[in-house]
């Protein structure tokens, strides 16, 4: 059987590390006169952003996560398409995908408003048989949540499904929703990190992931 194929966006699809960083820090400036690293940022890499504003600083009313989101929204929407870039080899793969008619969803935890123009900037928008988003489900990553939503929409099982993404949240969702959590090595998280959270199995390229499709939907057909 051919698996279904889930995918996270960011550290995935597209590569907005460098705009996420930049919006967190310039957030942390603005709204809370604070410095912070790059390293505290990436840690939580694949939260959903009010989960990530909470955790990192879990003193914070509710009103003071809603500016903060607000401030990094403002920053984040205005230099998006400046920062922002399409992961070598994902347009070609995905198309490939679609051309075989392999189901495909994506499961992340931005904004639909962001998450679209994302994809419409590289004309994937139309590949995606489902969009799980951050206002899809109430819970979200590490939380299965979403990636079930997003199995009951394609009418799939989890047992015939992959996840991939770039983030442990991404490996633990996969793993507590029953899929194949498949890590994505790029530019955010180690192998390690991946592995200890639960991967199946490691790629670190989208050339890498769909010879490894391809030789894994052989040995399904043989």
């Amino acid at each position: 059987m051919t698996p279904v194929l889930l995918f996270d966006l960011d550290g995935t699809i597209l590569d907005t590390t460098e705009l996420i960083i930049a919006s967190f820090l310039y957030t942390f400036a603005e709204g809370l006169q604070e410095t912070v690293s790059r390293e505290e940022v990436m840690k939580y890499f694949g939260r959903s952003l009010d989960d990530q504003f909470r955790i990192m600083r879990p003193e914070l009313a509710a009103a003071d996560v809603d500016r903060l989101v607000a401030l990094y929204r403002a920053h984040n929407h205005a230099h998006h398409d400046q920062m922002i870039s399409l992961i070598a080899g994902a347009d070609e793969a995905l198309h490939r995908w679609q051309q075989r008619g392999v189901p495909m969803g994506l499961v992340t935890s931005k904004r639909l408003d962001m998450t679209e123009r994302g994809l419409r900037r590289y004309d994937l928008w139309p590949l995606f048989a489902t969009v799980v988003h951050h206002d899809s489900t109430s819970r979200h990553k590490p939380d299965p949540d979403p990636l079930l939503l997003a199995l009951k929409e394609l009418q799939a099982q989890p047992e015939s499904s992959w996840y991939i993404g770039d983030s442990p949240y991404d490996m633990r969702a996969a793993k507590s929703a029953g899929c194949q959590a498949i890590g994505f090595c790029y530019n955010t998280f180690t192998s390690r990190e991946l592995e200890e959270a639960g991967a199946d199995h490691l790629v670190r390229s989208w050339p890498e992931l769909y010879a490894w499709w391809e030789n894994n939907n052989r040995r399904n057909e043989g």
